[in-house]
């Protein structure tokens, strides 16, 4: 009876993933070479920088589009389908197009 329950807890436990996309994220190329995605959450962007390193920028206040900035100086700003990309340690920032956008 025990490994019933063990395997009723681990199909619940699966079931309970299976409700999250696999890419949910927006994908942006970047003219330099940068590839993003973004998952745009609340007041929050979650950028993943080249598939490695990721980080949450916060919205701030703004006159165009939503922007998201952090505290290390890494800045994402919305203009429809594009986005400008820029950390502090770059001097310019990208310019980067969608190409994938979630259902």
């Amino acid at each position: 009876m025990k490994p019933a329950i063990l395997i009723l807890g681990a199909a619940l436990a699966l079931g309970g993933c299976s409700g999250v996309p696999e890419n949910s994220g927006t994908s942006y190329d970047c003219n330099r070479g940068t590839k993003l995605k973004v998952d745009y959450v609340g007041n929050s962007a979650i950028v993943r920088v080249n598939g490695m390193r990721s980080m949450v920028l916060k919205q701030t206040p703004s006159n165009g589009g939503p922007v998201y900035e952090n505290r290390t100086g890494a800045r994402l700003a919305r203009n429809g389908n594009e986005v400008t990309w820029n950390t502090a340690a770059r001097s310019a920032p990208e310019s980067c197009r969608v190409v994938y956008t979630p259902l």
